[in-house]
Formats: structure tokens, sequence, C-alpha cells
């Protein structure tokens, strides 16, 4: 695989951050002239399922050969291995706390290292800020066409956090991410909801109340009615046509979704 000498990040430091100019200034520094995208910084804090799905979601729209930093990392400083994985075309540095395990699972060519080259990191490493001092200098190392085998040797890694239970007339799943426009993007597949059967019986509880509008897009409902929709990230969302759901049904990242089938 030829490195693009892209780097993308993702992390949950949030828009504007010092911390993410000390991440770009870090990349520039090991790696002069790297392209550096700004993926998303707004990914909730220790969310690693939503990190994940915005990862998986989003590395297809970027040239073969990109390196993928996410820094969604609740564990920083504890025993937890950062590894290096080389899949899909790819190539990702994140810590192993199942952010990467959906990518592992489904590229049966995919490749996991541990990054442990001690020459590729800052001259000081604080416990608290691995993104900026081990991430980074990986990242642009093999940005700027690095061996992959040299970050380190070659290990397993965690696999994807638990997903939505399907059953026999229900899914139960769990709000990823609230949008900037208050949508609500569950955890539930289209593949799910299809196992559902006729889209015509599908409804979310909500309370004590349901929305039953599966429908295609915000248009195909009045304003200010609710409705249920599969978004650009092929899941089911929550949406209210022209205002935010996540106010009106007070649903917030990691609540419960129940999507069921009418009798």
């Amino acid at each position: 695989m030829t490195a693009s000498g892209l780097v993308s990040l993702l992390t949950d430091f949030g828009p504007g951050s010092a911390y993410v100019g000390q991440l770009h200034g870090t990349l520039l520094r090991h790696a002069p002239g790297v392209q550096i995208v700004d993926l998303a910084h707004d990914c909730p804090p220790g969310a690693v399922a939503a990190g994940a799905y915005i990862l998986e979601r989003s590395h297809p729209h970027f040239p073969v050969g990109a390196v993928h930093m996410v820094v969604v990392d609740p564990g920083v400083g504890s025993a937890r291995k950062i590894i290096a994985v080389r899949a899909h075309g790819h190539m990702f540095i994140a810590p192993d706390n199942g952010l990467l395990g959906g990518l592992i699972q489904s590229d049966p060519e995919a490749k996991v290292r541990c990054v442990e080259n001690p020459t590729l990191r800052n001259e000081t490493v604080s416990r608290t800020f691995h993104g900026r001092d081990l991430f980074a200098p990986a990242a642009a190392f093999l940005a700027s066409g690095g061996a992959f085998r040299e970050v380190g040797p070659e290990t397993t890694a965690e696999g994807p956090r638990p997903g939505p239970e399907l059953g026999a007339d229900s899914i139960k799943g769990r709000v990823l991410l609230v949008d900037r426009f208050g949508n609500l993007i569950t955890d539930v597949p289209r593949t799910m909801v299809q196992a559902l059967g006729d889209p015509s019986r599908i409804r979310v509880r909500v309370g004590p109340s349901f929305i039953d509008a599966l429908v295609q897009t915000f248009s195909d409902v009045a304003r200010g009615v609710a409705l249920i929709y599969i978004g650009s990230g092929d899941h089911l969302e929550i949406a209210v046509n022209g205002d935010r759901a996540s106010d009106l049904m007070g649903l917030d990242v990691g609540d419960t979704v129940m999507v069921e089938r009418r009798g």
C-alpha cells in the first residue's frame, strides 16, 4: 500500500480546541507537508461506539493509502495498547478499545500491530495526551511512507462494542450521536430494520408515545411532525421536521431506543 500523504483526525476534543492545534503541529513537525483533514472533533466525550460509527462511514470517502488517527481514548495512560491497523486500503492509529474492531472484522486481510517503536514518539510523553505524543508521530511516519511493519510487533485487537439486540418483533438499540440539527442517530442498521419486515409496520417507542412514520426524508411529513428514516450512514435516525428531536423527546447519547413491529 502506498501512503497518500494524508492524515484524517477524529477526536472528542471539541471544535476549536488547542489540543487539536497541537495534533496539527506535531504531525507537521514530524512530516512537513503532510495533508491534514479534520474529519470531526465533536465526537461525544469518551464515546467509543460513536467514534467507530463515524470512522467506519467516513474512511471510504478518502483516497486509498490515507492514514486515519482516532483519539477517543477514555483509557489514556492506562495499560491499554495503541494499535496500528491496515485494512480496507487504509491505515488507522487508535487506542485498542474497540474503535477499530468492526473495521478489522470486516476485512479478512486486516493487519494489526502494536505501536511500540521508541523512535515514533515525542521527546517527552505525557500520560494524559498520547494523541499528541504517541499517536501523531506514528501517523506522520506512516503518512510519509514509513513501513507499516516498523511501528511495532503484530498483535490482536479488541472487538467492537456490543451493538443493538434483535428480537422476534423488536430491536433494542441506543442513540449514538446527536447531530447539530438535533437529529438522533441510532446504532440500529438498515439490515436490522429490514429484518422486522414490512416497513409500514415499523415504529419507534419514545416514552409512552410512538413514531410510526418510517419515511424517506424530512419533507415526507408535515412541519413539526416526528419521523424515522434511514440516514446517510445507513442507520435508523429519529428527527422532527423543522425542529430538534433531541430537545423535544429528551433523548441523548447512550439512551435506549426501542424499534418495534406493530402487530
